[in-house]
C-alpha cells in the first residue's frame, strides 16, 4: 500500500452525495483537490461553536503555559480551519501550514495574507489569556511568520519545528485505520523532542461530506488515538467534547490530546 499525500479534514456537511467507489478506500483512492474549502468553512466555522471554543480555550491555556518563544511551529493538515495556527501565534517565529489539496492551499494562501472577519471570534477566545491579548494585530502577525507549504503528512521531514497541531487529521484522511496510526507517527516524529504539541480526532467518524462530495473517515476509538499518541510522547492530556447539537451525524465525540513529544 503506498502512503500518498493527505489533506486536513475530519468534519464537513451531513448530507451523502456522490459517493466515493471503494467501500474502503485508501488515502490515494480520494481526489484531494475536488475538496471545497468554502463549503467546509460555512458549515462548520462560520459560527463559532460550543465544543469548538472548548477546545481552542483548552490548547490555548496549554500552550500558553508551555512558556514558548520564538518557536518554529507547524500545523499539519490544516484543511480549512486557521483556529489551530492562531493557537501558535504569540510564541512562534514561524508558522508552517501544511496541507496537501491544491484547494485548500490556495484558500488558506489568501487567509494567511489577511484572513476574513469570521476567525475574529476565535481570535477573541485566544485573548482571553494574557499571553494572547498582548499581540495587538494577529491578522498583520499572521502574514508575517505564516507560510503555506504544500506537503503530505506521510513525508514529513523528521524534527523540524518545535510546536505543533493536527487537527482532524488521522481519522479523516482515509477509511485505512493503519494510514491514521501511521500520520500520527509521523506528525509527532516531525517535532523535536519536548516539544508541545495538541491533536484532535473525530472518535467512530463514519465519513464526512463537503459540499456535495463524500470523504472517507475511519471509525477510530478512545483507547486506540491515546494508545498510538502515548508511544510518541509524554505528559499526555487526553480530553472528550461531546458537542450539543452535533456538527453532523455520523460520529460519536471530539478527542483532543496534548503532551510533549519524547526524544
Amino acid at each position: 500500500m503506498a502512503l500518498t499525500p493527505a489533506t486536513g479534514g475530519g468534519c464537513g456537511e451531513s448530507t451523502p452525495h456522490s459517493p466515493i467507489q471503494s467501500p474502503r478506500p485508501v488515502n490515494s483512492d480520494v481526489e484531494w483537490d475536488s475538496f471545497d474549502p468554502q463549503a467546509y468553512v460555512r458549515h462548520n466555522y462560520a459560527d463559532l461553536r460550543s465544543d469548538d471554543r472548548e477546545i481552542l480555550c483548552r490548547i490555548r491555556d496549554f500552550f500558553a503555559e508551555a512558556k514558548l518563544s520564538d518557536a518554529r511551529c507547524v500545523d499539519v493538515g490544516s484543511g480549512a480551519n486557521l483556529y489551530p495556527a492562531l493557537s501558535l501565534l504569540p510564541f512562534a517565529k514561524a508558522v508552517d501550514l501544511c496541507e496537501w489539496s491544491t484547494a485548500n492551499v490556495n484558500w488558506l494562501r489568501t487567509q494567511v495574507d489577511s484572513y476574513d472577519e469570521l476567525w475574529d471570534p476565535y481570535w477573541q477566545v485566544c485573548a482571553e489569556h494574557p499571553a494572547y491579548a498582548a499581540l495587538a494585530d494577529p491578522r498583520r502577525r499572521l502574514a508575517q511568520v505564516g507560510r503555506v507549504v504544500r506537503a503530505s503528512v506521510f513525508t514529513l521531514p523528521r524534527h523540524a519545528w518545535s510546536a505543533g497541531t493536527m487537527f482532524f487529521v488521522a481519522c479523516s484522511i482515509s477509511a485505512d485505520r493503519a494510514e491514521a496510526e501511521h500520520a500520527i507517527g509521523r506528525f509527532l516524529d516531525a517535532l523535536r523532542p519536548g516539544s508541545p504539541f495538541a491533536v484532535t480526532v473525530m472518535l467512530g467518524s463514519l465519513g464526512y461530506s463537503v459540499g456535495r462530495r463524500m470523504f472517507p473517515a475511519v471509525a477510530l476509538q478512545r483507547a486506540d488515538v491515546v494508545a498510538s499518541i502515548a508511544t510518541g510522547a509524554y505528559n499526555l492530556d487526553v480530553h472528550e467534547v461531546r458537542p450539543k447539537p452535533p456538527l453532523r451525524d455520523g460520529y460519536l465525540s471530539m478527542l483532543l490530546a496534548t503532551g510533549r513529544t519524547r526524544g
